[in-house]
């Protein structure tokens, strides 16, 4: 139990990384928007805007909520430890996935598409990691003594979708390029649809009493329809407007069924409070996405701002909060109201200008969208600073501790900055740049970094990590300053050897000395 507690903490705190990556990307692509940039060859707007919206969709939310099985199985029945190896293997491939899927966009390989816009090659790593998925899910289904029809459903699900997510993605039989004009009435009936299942299972596990789902014709006649409408295109053809309109109006039974289900929960506070959050927001959208469905306003606010607030809300709010709930009682920061109140204060903040800046550009308010847009940073801003609620940040540490953070910011975050802007800043230093193997180079800096978070981290290893940053700092600036020698690299080839050398000089001077001293 202690094992399955603490590797969801851990994954729940290293993939919220990939979110607040992507709310900072999205901040970057936001200042564009208001015409400050960078000419860096990876910092282009398309790039930026790319990675925002995919770490949003294919980061931190997705990921957490596939962990949904495990913790109600884990609830109902404990947990399997065979299981919970392969469980990590599969989170381990999704952040691999997830560093591929960053890194490709941010040098242009994107589809041009309003969403899945990365490669689809790095579908079959995703695929890869659904296998292991799909092994820990049996190993944990395997402790029931009689399987739940919820158990045995989520194993169908759960071997399709690898397979189904190849089809899907392909870029000549799949259905991404054909629907970026979407969605249609019935789509979003879809989609919607998808999300009841899991308020279903998520109000299941954070129910204190034994949970029983009332009212399920609610959900049974969406269903059914959504079923027609799909056998309809597939075998008869297009549906008309009014068709669609149908189906999109049929999501509003979800209100009724949703305010049944959470009424007859017994949830502890702040869960109670993540998933009324999450389910008003849900609510909300699916309301004022039925008003926008309207002829009149369809054609008027598709593809503006205001349809870009809604997906905010959607998203940010109504799925993230889902995601929230399942993990109050692991993560003691979610128990905290200033998490809450920062991050809504931000997405509200975002919604309400990009709602202004829609009714703007559809000519029914008169005001400065390019003032909105400075709103919008700033909201995003906010946002952001939500992370604060996860830093514990120590007063005190050792001279080997300054050391490895001295790194970390110096190797670490400085590779990556130098792969964000040396295309613009080398030229204005008069520094050659070719833009290809710097890049490894630069790459290669920022893993010395972490090392040196590894060696911060974890005590028992501190000094074994740390000399091995001072073998590195050796080897490499010795080749730097042989190809600067050799003239084969410029000055920037000796900046670097001389700051890895002084590094090495500090160690040896000040900490190894001192090592030596205790030992003997």
């Amino acid at each position: 139990m202690d094992n399955f507690n603490l590797f969801i903490e851990k994954q729940f705190k290293v993939s919220i990384v990939f979110l607040f990556i992507g709310l900072f990307f999205g901040i970057l692509y936001s200042i564009n928007l208001l015409g400050f940039f960078i000419d860096s060859t990876t910092l282009n707007p398309v790039n930026i805007r790319a990675i925002h919206i995919s770490l949003m969709l294919y980061g931190f939310i997705p990921l957490m909520l596939s962990y949904l099985p495990f913790l109600l199985i884990n609830k109902e029945v404990g947990n399997s430890k065979e299981g919970l190896f392969y469980l990590n293997l599969y989170t381990i491939f999704w952040y691999i996935f997830l560093i591929f899927m960053i890194n490709t966009l941010l040098f242009g390989n994107t589809r041009g598409l309003a969403f899945y816009d990365f490669s689809y090659e790095l579908n079959f790593i995703l695929a890869f990691a659904g296998l292991f998925y799909i092994i820990a899910l049996y190993k944990f289904i395997k402790l029931y003594k009689v399987k739940p029809t919820w158990v045995k459903v989520s194993l169908y699900i759960v071997i399709a979708a690898p397979f189904t997510l190849l089809i899907l993605m392909n870029p000549t039989i799949g259905q991404v390029e054909s629907t970026i004009s979407g969605p249609h009435g019935d789509n979003t009936l879809g989609m919607s649809f998808a999300l009841i299942p899991i308020y279903y299972l998520i109000i299941k596990l954070l129910s204190k009493n034994d949970f029983k789902a009332r009212w399920n014709i609610f959900w049974i006649i969406p269903f059914v329809f959504y079923i027609l409408s799909v056998l309809y295109r597939s075998f008869i053809g297009h549906l008309t407007y009014n068709q669609e309109w149908f189906f999109q109006y049929l999501t509003l039974f979800y209100i009724p069924l949703l305010y049944r289900w959470y009424k007859d929960a017994n949830i502890e506070k702040y869960s109670k409070l993540a998933l009324l959050i999450s389910i008003v927001a849900f609510l909300f959208v699916d309301i004022e996405g039925n008003i926008l469905f309207i002829p009149e306003l369809r054609w008027v606010f598709h593809r503006n701002d205001l349809v870009v607030a809604h997906a905010h809300v959607a998203m940010g709010i109504g799925v993230f909060f889902m995601v929230i709930s399942m993990f109050v009682s692991y993560i003691k920061q979610l128990q905290k109201i200033n998490f809450y109140t920062l991050y809504l204060s931000g997405l509200i903040g975002i919604f309400t200008v990009l709602t202004l800046s829609g009714l703007a550009q559809a000519s029914m308010l008169n005001t400065s969208t390019y003032t909105l847009w400075e709103f919008r940073t700033f909201f995003g801003i906010i946002t952001f600073l939500s992370i604060i609620a996860f830093i514990q940040i120590r007063t005190k540490y050792s001279l080997l501790e300054k050391y490895n953070i001295f790194g970390v910011l110096s190797d670490g975050l400085g590779g990556i900055f130098l792969i964000l802007l040396s295309s613009y800043l080398y030229p204005l230093f008069s520094f050659s740049f070719q833009g290809k193997y710097e890049y490894v180079v630069f790459a290669f800096v920022s893993m010395t970094g972490v090392i040196h978070y590894l060696a911060f981290k974890y005590k028992v290893h501190e000094n074994i990590l740390t000399k091995l940053t001072v073998f590195i700092r050796v080897f490499v600036s010795s080749i730097f300053f042989s190809l600067y020698l050799a003239k084969s690299l410029h000055i920037v080839a000796l900046l670097i050897s001389l700051f890895d050398i002084s590094m090495v000089v500090f160690y040896l001077v000040y900490i190894y000395k001192k090592e030596q001293l205790c030992k003997k």
